[in-house]
């Protein structure tokens, strides 16, 4: 848990250089499992919430039932939605990096996508409990902001040489 949450500390620091070269060190693995814990941070508050004021066929469901629509359905897919969304937002800093001839990998660039989604995924928790359309406005804010700051960290990282360059892009 320390480790957590130190994680969302240079998270937070970011696109300091320093910050992002320290997650950057972090397996392929830990991301994945740092925004799912996030997901589920945002998704349990939700659950209840609707769970509480559900109407029609949800309203109807027993609490076992609801629970197993909720791990099973609701959380996979909005789980899956923003790796989705990280991923696009990745491959796009990505050609950004390749014509400004940095030498970065989309996993790097993924794993950085990860981590600097810690505020935009709280932020849309917290837009999704006060309002559903701020946090339709905040998904659109939140990509902006990730792709602005993984082009920041681009530039931390040195030019390609021009052989490994040529090998990427094939």
């Amino acid at each position: 848990m320390n480790s957590f949450f130190k994680r969302v500390r240079l998270a937070v620091r970011l696109p300091q250089k320093q910050a992002a070269f320290q997650l950057n060190k972090e397996r392929i693995g830990v991301p994945f499992l740092y925004v799912g814990l996030l997901s589920a941070l945002v998704c349990i508050p939700l659950s209840i919430e609707t769970f509480l004021q559900s109407e029609g066929i949800i309203a109807d469901l027993a609490l076992p039932m609801f629970l197993v629509y909720f791990v099973f359905v609701y959380f996979p897919l909005f789980t899956l939605s923003v790796y989705s969304l990280l991923a696009a937002v990745t491959a796009l800093a990505r050609a950004i990096a390749l014509a400004a001839k940095r030498k970065l990998t989309f996993l790097m660039l993924y794993k950085i996508a990860c981590f600097a989604a810690t505020l935009p995924i709280l932020g849309y928790g917290a837009c999704l409990l006060v309002n559903e359309a701020l946090a339709e406005t905040w998904v659109g804010i939140s990509i902006v902001f990730i792709l602005v700051l993984l082009i920041r960290l681009l530039f931390h990282y040195p030019q390609a040489n021009k052989s490994k360059l040529h090998k990427q892009t094939k």
